[in-house]
């Protein structure tokens, strides 16, 4: 397993700025006392006070699916539990399985996609089309699913904690 790696305090600045940048509306994490870093493939995971709340991937940064606060901001999907075995298999989400739209969103935007039953979060996924379009939409790709429950992100969360 990938060691994790404590941050100096001049990454957690930039990490910091970075994450304020991209979710305005995300409380500081200035008063957090530790900062650490797990590579995961392309991805590094940032733990905050042992809690693994930020992913950088190629999409930039991401919260993670357990950073709750963060979460709750983004525009979310709802989908059908039919489609939860596949979301969590890793595919991304087709137009008829999203049950409600809640939020406005850009295309190429982040959203949360969460089950009808539960209203759990079941991944984050980047927008293929705005929300206007996907409300109009009967079939076709809508989501690309980014990070999941069960991925490999997901995984070094439960071995690392």
């Amino acid at each position: 397993m990938p060691a994790i790696r404590r941050l100096k305090d001049k990454e957690v600045k930039s990490l910091l700025r970075d994450l304020v940048k991209a979710y305005p509306r995300t409380a500081s994490l200035r008063s957090a006392n530790n900062f650490d870093e797990l590579s995961i493939g392309e991805h590094a995971v940032y733990f905050v006070d042992g809690a693994p709340l930020i992913v950088r991937s190629k999409v930039g940064l991401m919260p993670s699916l357990k950073y709750d606060e963060a979460i709750s901001l983004l525009p979310h999907i709802v989908v059908d539990m039919g489609a939860v075995a596949r979301i969590a298999n890793g595919a991304n989400i087709m137009r008829p399985g999203v049950r409600r739209i809640d939020g406005d969103f850009g295309k190429g935007e982040l959203v949360v996609i969460v089950d009808e039953k539960y209203s759990k979060p079941i991944a984050v996924g980047r927008s293929e089309v705005d929300s206007a379009e996907m409300r109009l939409m009967g079939k076709g790709q809508v989501v690309e699913n980014l990070h999941y429950v069960g991925d490999e992100l997901w995984r070094s969360f439960v071995r690392a904690s």
